[in-house]
């Protein structure tokens, strides 16, 4: 059967597709096993691991004080930095992050404006003189797709862990002082989660298969999924087409609504998993 994968991907996927199943026994809109952890990383301010199916993100945040921008003197920074290792997967090679890394990276960030889930302003300390930055680094460590599902959980876990020191500003000797024993939780509003869709132009219909594989996307037609829906706590919050084929409107009804309830369920294991992590 390995062989049959390997010298005839196309048939071999169309061969389960065309019997309604998918090449790992999934059905078209079942999520593969998620496990979740906080603060996964010791020399980080606040991080999360995730694992779907093979595909494995660890995100770390690591705080600074800097002076804000002068035409955003009330707003701190937030800065996503997505890497897609050589180590992860063989698609990937060492040298400056790919153009597919920086569609990802790019996409997350778009995701978090979007769903304002975090006021800039609340990362603010003294206006036009000392704000946070907060570097958001997200690393896949093993690829085999929804990547971008998988970056914004860790992320959305990893910000909704983290605490802010508390900051003593001199405005006169523009000393600074951090007291690292009094910490305030970051304000986060909403949990926006992700849904990756692929989207395989069959001899009979066009089908949709959530939370792809990494060979499913590439049957698909796209270096990554097709289509990435997300969902705000109920609200929908945005909809990235990345080529491929195309649904009836019947059919984008229906991958909304899938969207929707899968972003139960990964709230409900982030909300789970911080609270496991809060009470050890």
């Amino acid at each position: 059967m390995e062989e049959y994968k390997v010298l005839q991907p196309f048939k071999y996927f169309n061969d389960h597709i065309s019997v309604n199943v998918r090449p790992d026994g999934r059905k078209f809109d079942q999520q593969r096993s998620i496990k979740l952890n906080a603060n996964s990383v010791n020399t980080a301010d606040a991080s999360s691991l995730i694992k779907c199916g093979k595909t494995s993100v660890v995100c770390g945040i690591s705080l600074e004080l800097a002076t804000p921008k002068a035409e955003e003197p009330d707003n701190g920074f937030l800065v996503t930095n997505v890497e897609l290792l050589p180590l992860c997967s063989s698609k990937f090679k060492p040298g400056p992050p790919s153009d597919y890394a920086q569609v990802v990276n790019n996409t997350v960030n778009d995701i978090l404006k979007n769903s304002k889930c975090i006021d800039l302003k609340d990362l603010c300390i003294v206006s036009d003189k000392l704000a946070w930055v907060l570097y958001c680094d997200i690393a896949c460590l093993e690829y085999d797709g929804s990547i971008i599902d998988a970056c914004l959980a860790t992320l959305m876990t990893s910000l909704k862990t983290l605490s802010l020191p508390h900051v003593i500003y001199d405005i006169e000797t523009e000393e600074i002082k951090v007291d690292v024993n009094i910490r305030h939780p970051l304000k986060v509003t909403g949990l926006p989660v992700a849904t990756s869709f692929v989207i395989y132009q069959s001899p009979d219909s066009n089908v949709a298969l959530m939370d792809p594989t990494s060979f499913e996307e590439e049957m698909c037609g796209g270096n990554g999924a097709n289509l990435v829906v997300c969902w705000n706590q109920g609200l929908l919050c945005g909809i990235h087409k990345f080529g491929g084929a195309t649904l009836g409107t019947d059919g984008h009804k229906k991958l909304l609504n899938v969207a929707k309830e899968r972003s139960k369920t990964i709230e409900e294991v982030i909300n789970t998993c911080i609270a496991n992590e809060t009470s050890e």
